[in-house]
């Protein structure tokens, strides 16, 4: 749909897009900064908004910065490149102010929102690439932004430098390959401490005989010296067979050694984990703690310090197994695992609850399922930890802890993921 008109951009919403007004209706304006006048010139109507798909800067913000990147505005990856970074946690404030008003309308004060930034560049510990092959000769990089057309990139600004130093060699290995190998779709590479890299190769799911890839793989000489280099060859996330190394690495947070496989997650800025972990462990201690999406142990291990017992619960069996190894090489002995999902270990140790004095949730971008919310508001319990990727599920589940009786007593943005909208939010609650 054509239109030709000129609105102000007010702020940024949850999504990372401008908002601006026309005719009393909402406007979302791509990649633009607040305080800026854009004349759009073709929309998409949704109904209750509209998307604007072409438009011209009228009025440039004192916040405009020039984007270092030259691959900005056609990789999907970075949306705020074009922002300040100072100015970049302010849009991040509101863009979680606005989900908790409009989501579950919890008027919590803005300035009141406590802002920890991270060095802006070369955070990033983990790559995912899309692969695309042509000519025999390997592409990679993120897809244009709400497609899926590959925008191949040869640098990227937010990753670490040591990443992009192993990916030629990679590339040039994998270029040697057997036929076979244009099935590959997808490399991710994660960073470890010190030499340590993880490179998983994802082929098409209908790709057959994992094992005769992986004997190709072995039957090639990587050539990549002082690197200790695990590899994994995979179709699905349950679908992993190990070819070279380890295939793990280790990353140290406040002196605590985690052993990470692939399929685990762990976080992505190496500027910030230690900050994280003070952040949402610090200033807690008591007789028992529950720590539920456990992950590798990432918070449990150092609540063992502040609290007689913790009990941790998680149901991804690759972070299982390297929990298991992390309480290990720690020497922990008051931390009990449990592999269940979350909502099960709720219904079945209800008895073994009854002196939780801290519960710290971690839980996937999708949030607490509404019966999980139900049952953690039924262990009145004193304290809750929340810590969350994405604002709008965390609105949804503050809003059934807070109708229970919680009051926010700390909101804290880290950012986690400078040059992009996404933020992580730390919450703890009370109980009144």
């Amino acid at each position: 749909m054509k239109k030709n008109f000129v609105v102000t951009v007010e702020r940024i919403i949850p999504g990372g897009k401008g908002l601006g007004f026309f005719d009393r209706k909402a406007v979302f304006i791509p990649l633009a900064v607040p305080g800026e006048k854009v004349q759009v010139k073709r929309v998409v109507d949704r109904g209750s908004y509209m998307e604007a798909i072409q438009s011209d800067l009228l009025e440039t913000s004192p916040q405009r910065n020039n984007p270092l990147c030259s691959y900005f505005g056609r990789c999907g990856g970075c949306d705020f490149q074009q922002i300040k970074y100072d100015k970049q946690l302010f849009s991040k404030r509101d863009i979680l102010w606005d989900a908790m008003i409009h989501v579950s309308k919890i008027d919590f004060p803005r300035e009141q929102i406590e802002l920890i930034p991270s060095p802006p560049l070369f955070y990033r510990n983990r790559l995912k690439l899309k692969v695309l092959w042509e000519r025999k000769k390997i592409s990679w990089g993120f897809y244009f932004p709400s497609s899926h057309r590959l925008c191949s990139i040869n640098h990227c600004w937010i990753a670490k430098n040591s990443l992009w130093s192993i990916l030629p060699l990679l590339k040039n290995f994998l270029e040697d390959m057997p036929f076979k190998f244009r099935n590959l779709i997808e490399v991710e590479i994660f960073q470890g401490d010190k030499r340590d890299i993880l490179v998983d190769l994802k082929v098409k799911p209908k790709t057959r005989n994992l094992d005769s890839l992986r004997r190709n793989l072995l039957n090639r000489s990587f050539g990549w010296n002082n690197q200790k280099i695990s590899i994994n060859l995979s179709r699905s996330q349950k679908q992993r067979l190990a070819v070279l190394g380890p295939g793990f690495v280790t990353k140290v947070v406040r002196g605590w050694k985690f052993k990470v496989s692939s399929g685990s997650f762990f976080q992505v800025n190496d500027y910030m984990l230690n900050t994280l972990s003070e952040n949402v462990v610090n200033g807690t201690k008591g007789k028992q703690a529950l720590d539920l999406f456990c992950g590798v142990g990432f918070f449990s291990i150092p609540l063992t310090e502040m609290f007689s017992e913790v009990l941790a619960v998680d149901n991804n069996p690759s972070a299982i197994e390297d929990f298991k190894s992390n309480i290990k090489q720690n020497n922990i002995n008051n931390c009990h695992l449990f592999k269940m999902e979350v909502d099960t270990f709720l219904s079945l140790n209800r008895l073994r609850l009854k002196q939780i004095d801290l519960v710290l949730l971690d839980p996937p971008r999708s949030g607490l399922e509404k019966s999980t919310v139900k049952k953690i508001c039924e262990l009145k319990v004193p304290r809750i930890i929340y810590v969350s990727c994405d604002p709008s599920t965390l609105a949804r589940d503050l809003a059934g802890l807070i109708q229970d009786g919680y009051f926010i007593s700390e909101l804290k943005i880290l950012d986690l993921f400078p040059q992009s909208h996404h933020l992580e939010t730390v919450v703890k609650l009370n109980r009144i």
